[in-house]
């Protein structure tokens, strides 16, 4: 059962923002609910593990107390950095009304606008209720709460809902003891944001606020150690926390070069060659050091490096192997007999210990196979440890799988394997295709003699794992080729599973539809009668869904993005999918494409006036060829043929081709 997560807040705003925005981290890990503090009662608080409050107020004005075993964490909120740059529209100098739900949100918001420096205006905050209204203030700016908004303010910049912060973020997996992996995605895409501001800057040079100040200022308020290095190697801005991780002495050190630095301070980091690397140097905590490479024009690039202490007893590889929230048997969507006969030989192959290799095409769930066979075996509480062999370059793939130990003579740190950290549990090698041959020689001898030798050790180490290997090839169509090692070929194949794709599986379909729409919008509720419309609800049972079920999940997440309460249309589409569509229509003859443009231009048209239309165009049909031509469109989805005189109408497939 998972665990529960309730928020506490003091406005609907914030009850959705926040609620809607931890829902899309932890959905598949926590139970999250959200409710205003005044409809807090006893029952709400069962079965509760942490309660996040959404500011101190919050926090203050309970009306029932906490009971001790439940956790208490008071949220941070700030900006979501991509919509500062707004403000800059407005003259500086100006009265400001800055617009929200309380007194005390609009003064903390005002306090967080002037510390990122925005001082060249003057903030009036305005609040339901407030005294005094100034009706020569036209400019406004509002955190997501226009419906506030004083009508006197005809200029209103909203800045969006305050998100949460990545400090609050790491807090919540903390507590709960989520991956780490986690936190490292969220980072990521917290600091992408940020890097959108930067993009901004030569955009907003000739403002009296140079936007680049905004970023130093964004940078420096963040928790995270994070530093700024340009195409040419030189520090561009550089922050507090990663100054102190580094071990960097106070000073400027803008526009200083980053591996020079590296170097005076012995850090052992081969930027920007290296991605992500563990260091450990005397006298410090071991430090985690990654970076990211933003491309902000076809000549110029940016590299964002982050900094963060590692904890004690954690994983210290290359390219950490992911450990998923893993799932079971009960999250496949199925009715499919060759899909449960699958399922049912996996049960029973998870209960023995013997290596397996699953086969099929992309999307088709074979990690999540993977990982249900992992919970229902043996070894269920050993880890579950994942690499990817199609993103990993082969002078890392030896350190991967057998790890290291320290040794300076050989420029070596202590690293954990892969092989090592799934002692005890399964190892799923993903993608077993790209495997060169010299890695499958190292594998076949670990695997043939059961031990394996870290690099730079001098003691061997027992092997201890039950291997999944994966892929989307016939692996034996490789042996033959002589790509493939077929010792190691028919050592992992003790058992071979070969999933479905879902065009073989057509009546999952509308099961993984419902199933897929009920996680994206987070609501048990939805059904896809409610989202999607008769034609395209019907298209999608014919479509040959090349991405299977990951197209399926991310096509229902796309669709939870444009809903607007009346059912999404066949245009509605993704581009990709529309131009398969469009595509079609070569295959079309002149005739069909007549007709179908016909019966667009009037609606319920029928037989007979559809011959006369084409005789004053100097085309003779037939009426008996003009019933084939229409049961041919109608086949294909391209019209509705009524009955009893009801003419001819076209679908939204037919509105489609006609409008190509």
């Amino acid at each position: 059962m998972k665990k529960k997560l309730l928020i506490l807040t003091q406005n609907p705003v914030a009850k959705i923002g926040i609620a809607s925005y931890l829902s899309s981290i932890f959905s598949q890990y926590l139970t999250i609910e959200s409710i205003q503090s005044a409809d807090l009662t006893p029952e709400a608080l069962q079965k509760t593990d942490l309660i996040l409050f959404s500011s101190e107020n919050v926090y203050h004005n309970l009306p029932y107390s906490i009971p001790d075993r439940i956790g208490q964490l008071i949220c941070m909120r700030i900006f979501n950095h991509t919509y500062l740059h707004k403000i800059l529209q407005i003259p500086p100098g100006s009265l400001v009304y800055l617009v929200n739900d309380t007194e005390a949100s609009a003064l903390e918001v005002v306090r967080q606008l002037q510390e990122y420096g925005f001082s060249q205006y003057q903030f009036i905050p305005y609040y339901p209720g407030c005294p005094g209204y100034q009706e020569d203030i036209i400019y406004g700016v509002t955190p997501g709460e226009l419906h506030l908004v004083p009508r006197c303010v005809r200029t209103v910049i909203d800045i969006g809902n305050r998100v949460v912060d990545i400090s609050t973020i790491n807090e919540i997996i903390a507590f709960f003891g989520l991956p780490t992996s986690l936190a490292d995605e969220i980072t990521r895409n917290y600091m992408s944001h940020l890097v959108q501001v930067l993009k901004l800057s030569n955009q907003q040079l000739s403002r009296s606020l140079d936007s680049r100040q905004i970023s130093r200022i964004i940078i420096e308020n963040v928790s995270e150690g994070l530093c700024l290095v340009n195409q040419g190697g030189q520090v561009e801005f550089i922050n507090a926390a990663f100054q102190k991780l580094i071990g960097f002495k106070d000073g400027n050190k803008i526009g200083e070069s980053f591996v020079q630095l590296l170097k005076e301070y012995g850090i052992p980091y081969d930027f920007p060659n290296q991605n992500d690397i563990i260091i450990e140097k005397e006298g410090m905590r071991p430090l985690r050091l990654w970076s990211q490479k933003f491309t902000l024009s076809r000549n110029t690039a940016l590299y964002l490096l982050h900094g963060a202490p590692c904890e004690e007893g954690a994983s210290r590889l290359l390219f950490p192997p992911r450990v998923l929230h893993l799932c079971d048997f009960s999250h496949f969507v199925t009715c499919h007999p060759i899909q449960l006969h699958l399922l049912d030989t996996a049960r029973r192959v998870s209960l023995n210990d013997y290596h397996i290799i699953i086969q099929g095409e992309s999307g088709t769930e074979k990690e999540m196979l993977a990982q249900a066979i992992h919970r229902n075996s043996m070894r269920h509480k050993g880890p579950f440890v994942s690499l990817n062999f199609s993103s990993l370059t082969p002078s890392y793939i030896e350190a991967e799988l057998l790890g290291s130990r320290e040794n300076p003579a050989q420029g070596l740190h202590h690293r954990v394997g892969a092989l090592e950290a799934a002692a005890g549990g399964t190892l799923l090698l993903n993608g077993i295709h790209h495997m060169g041959l010299e890695t499958q020689q190292l594998l076949l001898n670990v695997l043939h003699n059961g031990y394996y030798m870290a690099m730079g050790a001098d003691t061997l180490s027992p092997l201890n794992v039950r291997i999944i290997a994966t892929t989307t090839t016939d692996l034996y169509a490789l042996v033959l080729e002589g790509r493939f090692l077929d010792d190691l070929f028919f050592l992992l194949n003790t058992v071979s599973l070969n999933t479905l794709p879902l065009r073989q599986r057509r009546g999952d379909i509308p099961l993984l539809l419902e199933s897929a729409l009920k996680h994206a919008f987070k609501d048990p509720s939805v059904t896809a009668r409610q989202v999607l419309s008769e034609n395209l609800s019907s298209y999608l049972k014919r479509y040959d869904w090349p991405g299977n079920i990951k197209e399926v999940n991310n096509l229902c997440s796309y669709f939870s993005c444009l809903y607007k309460r009346e059912p999404l249309q066949l245009n509605d589409l993704p581009g990709y999918i529309l131009n398969q569509i469009r595509s079609r229509e070569t295959r079309l003859e002149l005739t069909d494409k007549k007709i179908l443009s016909l019966i667009a231009a009037s609606p319920r048209i029928g037989r007979a006036a559809i011959q006369s239309r084409l005789a004053e165009e100097g085309i003779s049909l037939s009426e008996g060829k003009i019933r084939t031509i229409l049961q041919r469109l109608a086949e294909g989805g391209y019209i509705k043929v009524h009955r009893t005189r009801g003419g001819c109408e076209v679908t939204e497939l037919g509105a489609l081709m006609v409008n190509v």
